[in-house]
């Protein structure tokens, strides 16, 4: 049971650790123009589902 718990409160501390470097170095979030475009075009370039885009 010690041997869990170490394991799960070291495993939570690292990527707690990492979770903030990714945040601070790229950013986790996309902008509010990217997601009212839709996050597929922002990512990829392009529709993933053009038949269902508004006109």
């Amino acid at each position: 049971l010690l041997g869990a718990l170490t394991i799960f409160v070291w495993v939570f501390g690292a990527s707690l650790a990492l979770w903030f470097v990714i945040k601070v170095v790229m950013g986790v979030r996309v902008s509010e123009q990217e997601e009212a475009e839709g996050v597929d075009v922002a990512e990829c370039g392009l529709h993933a589902y053009p038949e269902f885009t508004i006109k």
